[in-house]
């Protein structure tokens, strides 16, 4: 019966991993929240690796209270890129073609609340055709 217990639990552990590491892998999310109508969170995201293309970045509103919208902003050097998501919905993908190096991402939302209203970012970075490549971010500015 020992035996049985452990292989289960060898099997469960082996699978809990295998959806972890597929996570790390297949995309990169933080979740965060914003109150006050005039706040903005900035996050920096490096591309580090040379045949980098773009980086693809998406903002999901998580069950905001109200009529806010997030607002999505994502610059490198002279180029840049935005938009608004639809009320509790996700945004338009965004792919901003930048290559390696940082990227800056800024969140804002359309009007404040008593309540924070959270929302998911989801970003990576990709090659051209749109292959994962290691991403990391930095937390520059994360306000109420």
């Amino acid at each position: 019966m020992k035996k049985k217990s452990l292989k289960k639990a060898a099997v469960l552990i082996g699978i809990a991993m295998a959806i972890c590491q597929g996570g790390v892998v297949s995309s990169h999310q933080l979740i965060n929240s914003l109150t006050a109508v005039d706040a903005v969170d900035h996050f920096l995201v490096t591309c580090s690796e040379a045949d980098n293309h773009h980086l693809f970045v998406q903002i999901d509103d998580l069950r905001v209270v109200d009529n806010r919208q997030f607002n999505l902003l994502v610059a490198k050097d002279k180029v840049a890129s935005g938009n608004t998501n639809p009320d509790g919905k996700s945004g338009p993908v965004i792919r901003l073609a930048g290559g390696a190096g940082v990227y800056h991402v800024y969140v804002s939302q359309t009007a404040g609340g008593d309540k924070a209203a959270n929302y998911q970012l989801i970003f990576h970075c990709e090659d051209i055709d749109n292959a994962h490549f290691e991403t990391s971010v930095f937390t520059k500015i994360d306000q109420p």
